[in-house]
Formats: structure tokens, C-alpha cells, sequence
């Protein structure tokens, strides 16, 4: 009723078909590691991207007490915080050559009570084309009024990187142009 197997000819089998479907099955599990390792790697990445914008807009929130009584932000101020983001990524294993990085700042004329954004006082620093999935502008709800009779400023800082080729952007794109990884992180002043 039960075929014995011959232990010895059992790798050996002349039909072959033992040793193809084998060799299909590592393929698979193998692809399939490979995929598994490379979502892993990007989700990582976006994770490290996370914390240094969460980061980076905490010190540009806390600028005020850093450096002086200054709220405006100033481009020498927006140089430092590019270098600090580069050796920030560069400390948790990332390449700093394809980081872009946008910050934007929305102050509110206090004259009046009505929440008027002043787009004169409120500037936005670039570098590279890194845009935010939602501007700033858009997000003027997020102010509170203060005790002392003010609109609170707002500021996010947008942090952008280009992958390098792997197999989770050739999956995710088809083959096109590479998307980059964004990170946006949006704070209120104090």
C-alpha cells in the first residue's frame, strides 16, 4: 500500500522533478527575503527621517530661547539646522548627499483678534525642491490664541530624501522616477 522511498536515490531521482521544484521554492523564499529586508530597510529610514524632523522643528521651536528673544527665523539659523540635520543623518547610518530640506514659518499679525497670517514675517527656507504633502498655509487652525493676546506662530520642517535604487522603489515605481521619502513634522511656537 506505501511506495518505500530509496533514501540514496532520492536526491538522484531521474525524473527531476524533486530537485525542480527545490529550486523554485528557494527562488521564491529567497525573492521574498529580499523583499521583506528591503521594506524593512525603508520603513527604518523613514522612522530615522521622523525623528530627526521631530528633532529639528523642537530646536526650531525652541529657537526663541536659543538664540536671544529672536522669533523670525534667519538664513544663518536655517544653514546651522541643514548642518545639524546632516550629521544627524549621517550618526544613524544614512547617506547626507541626497537630503533636502524645507522650513516654513507662519506669524500672525496681533493687532487684531482675527487670525490674519503676515506673509511678510513668515518666511520659508529651501534647499532643493522638498515640498511638503501639506503646506503650512493650509494649516492656520492649528494656531492657538494665547493668554497674552497673541496668535501663536506656527513652523514645520520638511525633510526630504531620495532612496538609493532598491527594489522596493523599482517595485513601488515601476521602473520611473525615484520618489523620495518625506518626513514632515509641524510645531507651535511659544
Amino acid at each position: 500500500m506505501y511506495k518505500k522511498i530509496n533514501h540514496n536515490n532520492f536526491i538522484l531521482n531521474r525524473c527531476g522533478a524533486v530537485i525542480v521544484e527545490f529550486v523554485f521554492v528557494v527562488f521564491i523564499i529567497t525573492l521574498l527575503i529580499k523583499i521583506l529586508i528591503t521594506v524593512a530597510t525603508y520603513q527604518s529610514t523613514v522612522g530615522k527621517l521622523d525623528r530627526i524632523s521631530y528633532s529639528i522643528s523642537g530646536i526650531v521651536r525652541e529657537r526663541e530661547r536659543l538664540y536671544g528673544g529672536n522669533e523670525r527665523l534667519s538664513q544663518a539659523q536655517y544653514n546651522e539646522l541643514t548642518e545639524l540635520t546632516k550629521k544627524m543623518l549621517s550618526n544613524s547610518g544614512l547617506s547626507n548627499k541626497n537630503i533636502t530640506m524645507k522650513i516654513e514659518s507662519l506669524s500672525f499679525i496681533n493687532a487684531t483678534k482675527l487670525k490674519e497670517p503676515d506673509f511678510h514675517n513668515s518666511p520659508v527656507y529651501s534647499s532643493g525642491s522638498c515640498e511638503p504633502t501639506r503646506s503650512l498655509k493650509d494649516m492656520t487652525q492649528l494656531s492657538p490664541y494665547s493668554n497674552s493676546g497673541r496668535w501663536i506662530p506656527l513652523y514645520q520642517v520638511t525633510l526630504c530624501l531620495l532612496p538609493t535604487a532598491s527594489w522596493y522603489n523599482m517595485l513601488i515605481n515601476q521602473g520611473g522616477a525615484a520618489t523620495p521619502i518625506k518626513s514632515s513634522a509641524v510645531t507651535i511656537g511659544r
